[in-house]
């Protein structure tokens, strides 16, 4: 009876030892500004920035894995409500509704501004106009003006076909919320299935007008946005007929351009985790070099130091 209790009392206190000294695998799995795991949900009309945004984030930090998952704008949003994302890319902040739901769940939300992105209306190489006023892209949109012979008297191109990349875009949520106040469009606007295939679209049909993100077409160092680039043509847009723009960075940043948004990281949770880290890193000096590159207007410009000698 001695050496069983003799050997109990062993036992036990080899056990207690061991699970003082067991790693904490919660504390382990929680994820750092620069280290761990974490699902990335992100519009799928703003890849092309976001995925060099990653792909530079993750070389700097090896130990840090952003899952990403790429969709239309409501399925993130539901990725968020869902609590299977808690960080998002997207192009608008959360409605006043929507961030009364997280408030109401006692999460933090976090919005951060990366940049400003342009939403591009392509027309095919071999049509003459390019050249519209916001009141004419309303008319438009809206199918009071399906025929180009309404555009420009006298053209035979017939009707008036615009195409987006599918039914919950964001670039036809926002067109239609700034042009429409949210009502539907016209029966002369449908949508295909990716942004690449509006493009396809519009360089085969004269007589199309195709909706994509400029961040789809702006870096010149990009051999897929220039392939896209000679295939259509961007149009100008002016608030009125006195000063017409076209979508680059300029335009953008002066407000010149009409059709401008903001592209938006959205963070919901009050932790200091990877999120935090991606969203510095993305703001910071690199990350917002990746945002100019791309043909966007940063939200934070690199500064320009000159160093001016004087004789």
């Amino acid at each position: 009876m001695k050496i069983n209790s003799i050997f109990f009392s062993v036992t036990f206190f080899i056990f207690l030892f061991s699970a003082c000294h067991q790693p904490n695998t919660i504390a382990e799995e929680l994820d750092t500004p620069t280290t761990g795991k974490i699902q990335l949900s992100i519009d799928e009309n703003v890849r092309p920035l976001a995925d060099e945004l990653v792909d530079a984030f993750e070389n700097s930090y090896p130990d840090a894995f952003l899952m990403q998952s790429y969709s239309a704008e409501s399925n993130v949003m539901q990725e968020l409500y869902n609590d299977s994302s808690r960080l998002a890319i997207m192009t608008r902040q959360l409605s006043a509704s929507e961030l009364k739901w997280f408030e109401a769940k006692k999460f933090g939300v976090e919005q951060i501004k990366l940049g400003s992105d342009a939403v591009v209306l392509l027309v095919n190489k071999n049509n003459p106009d390019s050249i519209f006023t916001v009141s004419q892209i309303r008319k438009m949109i809206s199918g009071e003006d399906s025929l180009w012979s309404q555009i420009r008297q006298g053209s035979t191109l017939g009707k008036i076909n615009i195409v987006f990349d599918n039914t919950t875009s964001s670039n036809l949520r926002y067109l239609t919320d700034t042009l429409l106040g949210g009502k539907n469009p016209g029966k002369n606007c449908f949508a295909l299935n990716t942004n690449d295939s509006v493009v396809a679209y519009v360089n085969l049909t004269t007589n199309a007008i195709g909706v994509v993100g400029l961040n789809w077409l702006g870096d010149k160092d990009s051999e897929e946005d220039m392939a896209r680039r000679t295939k259509v043509t961007m149009s100008s847009i002016g608030k009125d007929s006195s000063l017409y723009a076209h979508p680059d960075q300029s335009a953008m940043v002066t407000g010149v351009y009409p059709f401008t948004r903001g592209i938006w990281i959205i963070k919901i949770g009050r932790r200091a985790g990877l999120g935090t880290g991606f969203a510095s890193f993305s703001l910071g000096e690199r990350g917002q070099l990746i945002v100019q590159r791309a043909g966007l207007a940063p939200a934070k410009p690199a500064e320009r130091k000159v160093n001016i000698t004087i004789q």
